[in-house]
């Protein structure tokens, strides 16, 4: 009557007519070490455009479902969980660390890029006109 936390993160929520109406994004557990919350990711596509919600543990029901395959229901339309109000985390995981500098990263990659593609196309239009001038 045990599972691993990791099973659950990425897992699919469904509602009540067996839709997919997000994925489970993450845990919070309370003093005592209980699950107390999911966060669950509501939209988007591959994470772009997701919405984070935080619903109660205990509002989610789970066991097998039609193909054995475990199940995680919670009986909320996608609507309702797309008004819900948005979960901003408090703390930030190494993850989230790593994924901000990676950001950040990409950010200065892509100036430095559009910064040679600038001095390439300067040096292409200084050697075109120097080869007119020869000419």
């Amino acid at each position: 009557n045990q599972s691993l936390g990791r099973v659950f993160l990425g897992a699919n929520v469904k509602n009540l007519e067996g839709q997919i109406v997000g994925d489970i994004n993450d845990l919070m557990f309370d003093k005592a070490g209980n699950i107390s919350t999911v966060v669950i990711g509501v939209g988007g596509f591959l994470g772009m455009g997701e919405k984070i919600v935080a619903v109660p543990f205990n509002s989610l029901t789970m066991g097998p479902g039609p193909d054995g395959a475990r199940s995680i229901v919670l009986d909320a339309s996608k609507d309702a969980l797309t008004l819900a109000p948005t979960f901003t985390a408090t703390e930030k995981t190494t993850m989230d660390s790593v994924r901000d500098r990676a950001v950040d990263f990409g950010h200065k990659t892509a100036e430095k890029a559009n910064e040679l593609k600038g001095q390439a196309a300067r040096k292409i239009d200084d050697l075109t006109k120097s080869q007119t001038t020869k000419k």
